[in-house]
């Protein structure tokens, strides 16, 4: 048995179902995307994808059952995540509480920084396209990180892709087959993602008022800490 187009497309169904279901990740997106804008909500997007991508790629060569059969690595694994999602949960909350709100400046304005640092006339700025990479802002990176380590410290995970891909994997799977499926759990979880970015952005003329931001600290921190105890706590 080969994979096929209708395998493709139900395995894709699947993902989405589970990748569109209320969790960290979902909580995650949504406090970057609201709270530092649409580039930061990619980032968190692709981090996200990335952690999937990783745990596809463990299930088919068996870490991940390592991980789901060890009750030490996956209470280990289990209590880092938790003490992560709590960890930025209690910090929103605490961005709410104190009303504090440092947006930190335009990727525009780093660009023009690092020229001048790097003493680059503003004709030659365009031709330059490393400093782009250069002036990736901080917040990006760092969510970039939020995501890929929500994801990555959730063995839940592990325990979803174990069941998933024998479901779906041929009998005797070739390494194309399972870069395959990791390709396509990659592009619906970052497209998924992606969508709640983009609501999110439209919305932004809303977002940006002060009682709605400090509403939504105060639900996304409460979020947070609950799905971060909820994860330490259940069995």
């Amino acid at each position: 048995m080969h994979l096929t187009v209708t395998h493709l497309a139900a395995f894709a169904g699947v993902m989405a179902l589970g990748t569109m279901s209320p969790g960290p990740d979902f909580a995650i997106v949504l406090r970057h995307a609201v709270a530092s804008g649409r580039r930061a909500g990619f980032a968190t997007a692709v981090g996200i994808a990335t952690g999937i991508l990783g745990w596809v790629l463990l299930a088919a060569v068996g870490v991940a059952a390592l991980v789901a059969a060890s009750p030490v690595a996956y209470l280990s694994m289990k209590l880092t995540g938790a003490a992560y999602l709590v960890l930025v949960g209690l910090r929103t909350l605490w961005t709410a509480i104190s009303a504090r709100r440092d947006l930190p400046p335009d990727t525009r304005d780093d660009l023009a920084r690092l020229a001048a640092a790097f003493d680059v006339p503003r004709h030659r700025r365009r031709r330059l396209p490393w400093l782009s990479l250069l002036a990736w802002e901080r917040r990006h990176w760092s969510a970039f990180r939020a995501g890929l380590l929500t994801n990555v410290f959730n063995p839940k995970v592990a325990v979803f892709f174990l069941a998933l891909l024998p479901q779906f994997l041929p009998e005797h799977p070739t390494p194309g087959d399972t870069l395959v499926l990791a390709a396509v759990s990659f592009a619906v979880t970052a497209g998924w993602f992606t969508t709640v970015t983009l609501v999110v952005g439209a919305m932004k003329r809303l977002l940006d008022r002060r009682a709605v931001r400090r509403g939504l600290d105060t639900l996304m921190g409460s979020a947070l800490l609950a799905l971060g105890l909820r994860l330490a706590i259940d069995h």
